[in-house]
């Protein structure tokens, strides 16, 4: 594909960054046909540690963007769901933080709501990133300071500014019979999609208002959605309004919250009060 950069140049970093998110579009596309393939002819699959499938079509498809992504940046860092933490890989400014199949459970019961999740970071921070569901064709891609783009056409979160409005969030907090003083008027968005990317995703465009997760994710369930959401001008944080920072010493986060500016502090509000009291038990 001509990605590859000849020996000793050195890029603009501005011409940089858009060739790596050209380069990821590419090779997310590619990722997803490959899932689908495997898809269509059964991925066997089993538990990695309990409670965490893996089929072979994660393998597969960690492999070839592993492939594509190494020979064309080889001075880049790595780290994947699929593949052995290597903290020496990823000691460089720039490391790809990938997720071949974001949603696994989905993809082995043949739901629609798997994706393919690619970040750059840089010292930390998302710089460039792409979401590609194969199933409806739909790939986002964002860079920083950027914009976000749904099959290359801008998209913006919504602008709800009352906790009237349609979430996706965990149903033990969300959905109690208590809850309901706390959280007026939510539209609990059910049944809640497997892949964390994909809901963040769809926050991103415009679908929803906002995607709520209390319990720790990976660095490569967010990386790519967090910059989505914040390119189509949101807010995504942990879910204790923290920065996330990633490809640190842990690969976990403390959840995330993503909405548009005017509803995220409500959100953050009511989770302070929900939070406190389960510390108060």
């Amino acid at each position: 594909m001509g990605w590859l950069l000849p020996a000793g140049e050195t890029l603009d970093a501005d011409l940089a960054l858009l060739q790596d998110l050209a380069l990821l579009k590419d090779v997310a596309r590619e990722a997803g046909e490959l899932s689908l393939e495997w898809l269509r002819r059964g991925a066997k699959s089993w538990d990695k540690s309990a409670d965490n499938p893996v089929t072979e079509a994660d393998i597969a498809v960690n492999d070839l963007i592993a492939k594509r992504l190494r020979s064309a940046r080889p001075e880049y860092g790595w780290l994947s769901e699929e593949t052995r933490d290597n903290p020496a890989d990823r000691t460089q400014g720039k490391v790809w933080v990938v997720d071949p199949i974001d949603g696994t459970r989905a993809f082995v019961k043949g739901d629609t709501g798997f994706c393919v999740s690619i970040a750059r970071i840089d010292a930390g921070r998302p710089v460039a990133g792409v979401v590609y569901n194969p199933n409806f064709d739909e790939l986002l891609h964002a860079r920083v300071d950027g914009g976000a783009f749904l099959n290359d056409r801008p998209i913006r979160v919504t602008q709800a500014t009352t906790l009237a409005c349609r979430m996706v969030g965990q149903p033990e907090v969300f959905a109690r019979r208590d809850a309901a003083a706390r959280w007026p008027g939510i539209e609990l968005i059910t049944p809640m999609p497997n892949a964390m990317a994909w809901r963040l995703c769809l926050v991103a465009a415009g679908r929803w208002d906002a995607a709520v997760a209390l319990n720790p994710k990976s660095d490569w369930d967010l990386a790519a959605a967090v910059l989505l959401v914040r390119e189509a001008g949101g807010i995504a944080t942990d879910r204790e309004g923290k920065q996330l920072v990633f490809n640190q010493a842990s690969v976990l986060q403390r959840g995330v919250v993503a909405a548009g500016a005017p509803l995220y502090p409500l959100i953050m509000e009511g989770l302070q009060n929900h939070l406190a009291g389960q510390d108060s038990r």
